[in-house]
């Protein structure tokens, strides 16, 4: 059987060729929840910085790694050629074994007892979920018509947010509910310490997620269903190269856009309950949930409402989404100086959902553009692109760049609020101006 023959029975589609609404958001739903649960296990980490620091004896430069380097090299380099698979084969399958093998590996985290042995398991969380978003984007835009593919971008974005959210909340509750016996002892894995139990904890459940993905039907791959079977066959990488060399002011501005707004993102995301715990003066489990709390309501006034407004705003329009995503890291720009520098911890969550809901905005909007801007045939294989740009820079630099210039410039106990005060506002501005390039480029695409 060839790659294009490997897939699950397609969805019965819809009279426009899409399937029905309900099947549609089914699968954005058991994505969502995918999506929720490769954040919870991607963020958990940032909860345990002070355990895992006093434990291995690390430094802050040391757990920017584990949070950013270790997890984001291989889930960049890996999505590379797992887009081209993507392109070909069944994306529920695909998706199925990642989140699979993403959930094994964060468990094995809770078993390190040294630095390196986490190191490792890292990066194997990044491997299994570099299958997730390049699959998702290609299973969504097969689901929906562009005039509402922002709302369920924007719907499956959302899982993000909740998933850094749940990840401080459930940790926030486990290590609670550890820290009177200081360990705890499970079946086949014996004693723990809190933050091992944490790791074990938070990704075994994933594990019954994966079963969703081999019982929902794949996609019609829309644009594609009444081809002949030459045009049906996978694209030459040539010949996508090609294409995004003809519209690259549109799409590799895009691309860096992106990705400066996630290195804003998780430059702060990543170390905010230590940020609550040294400047504010938090427990950790209050940091927890306080942490959990923002990003939560952040993400859904940014994804949700950013995706809906997105939506009426552009008229459906890649150049139309991009203007807003360039109006909303402006925003974020203000926010990002304002929160970490204020000295009410009101008024710094205050200062951090704006920030989020700003930030957010472009991971339904952007990623909507430039499904958009792609043939269906290159969705997947630009997909990661995106993402192995997006998070190479992002989540690859974010925590490590305020990790260094707080270690470098400011070694006080509170000097990461400073750090975040200079990396998050500055990535802001520029992802701002590369979206206003983007949008322009993109605008001469649609008139021509």
């Amino acid at each position: 059987m060839s790659p294009t023959d490997a897939t699950a029975a397609p969805a019965a589609p819809a009279g426009d060729g899409y399937p029905s609404p309900a099947l549609a958001w089914a699968m954005v739903a058991v994505l969502f929840i995918a999506y929720i649960f490769s954040f919870i296990d991607r963020m958990i980490i940032g909860l345990l910085i002070e355990p895992l620091k006093a434990d291995l004896g690390l430094t802050d430069t040391q757990v920017s790694l584990l949070q950013g380097f270790a997890f984001a090299i291989f889930y960049t380099i890996v999505g590379l050629p797992l887009g081209r698979l993507i392109d070909r084969a069944s994306r529920m399958r695909i998706v199925a074994a990642g989140v699979a093998f993403w959930s094994v590996m964060t468990a094995s985290c809770g078993l390190a007892t040294q630095y390196w042995q986490l190191f490792l398991a890292r990066m194997g969380v990044g491997v299994g979920e570099a299958t997730l978003s390049p699959a998702a984007y290609s299973i969504i835009s097969d689901s929906f018509p562009q005039r509402r593919l922002g709302l369920a971008m924007g719907v499956y974005g959302l899982g993000s947010a909740v998933g850094a959210g749940l990840a401080f909340l459930i940790g926030a509750v486990v290590i609670e509910l550890i820290s009177t016996a200081g360990s705890l002892t499970l079946p086949l894995f014996g004693e723990l310490r809190a933050w091992q139990a944490t790791f074990v904890i938070v990704g075994l459940p994933g594990i019954l997620i994966a079963g969703l993905f081999l019982i929902l039907p794949e996609p019609p791959r829309h644009g594609a269903a009444t081809a002949t079977p030459e045009t049906q066959a996978v694209i030459p990488i040539s010949e996508v190269w090609r294409f995004t060399l003809t519209r690259a002011g549109a799409i590799i501005n895009l691309c860096f856009a992106v990705a400066m707004v996630n290195l804003a993102v998780f430059a702060a995301v990543s170390w905010l309950p230590a940020f609550l715990i040294r400047v504010h003066e938090f427990p950790l489990t209050t940091a927890g949930h306080f942490a959990g709390g923002t990003l939560i309501l952040g993400g859904l006034i940014g994804l949700i409402g950013g995706g809906w407004l997105s939506d009426r705003l552009s008229g459906g329009s890649a150049s139309g989404r991009l203007a807003f995503c360039a109006v909303t890291s402006s925003i974020g720009t203000v926010f990002a100086l304002i929160f970490p520098l204020v000295g009410h911890p009101v008024l710094t969550g205050i200062g951090f959902t704006i920030f989020f809901a700003s930030s957010a905005v472009p991971i339904g909007a952007g990623a909507s553009a430039l499904q958009q801007l792609v043939p269906n045939r290159m969705r997947a294989t630009l997909s990661a692109v995106y993402l192995f740009i997006v998070n190479l820079i992002g989540l690859g630099l974010g925590p490590t760049a305020a990790a260094l210039v707080g270690d470098t410039f400011f070694p006080t106990p509170d000097g990461i609020r400073y750090a975040i005060a200079i990396v998050s506002p500055i990535s802001s501005l520029i992802a701002a101006g590369l979206f206003f390039l983007s949008a322009r480029y993109t605008k001469r695409h649609e008139s021509a």
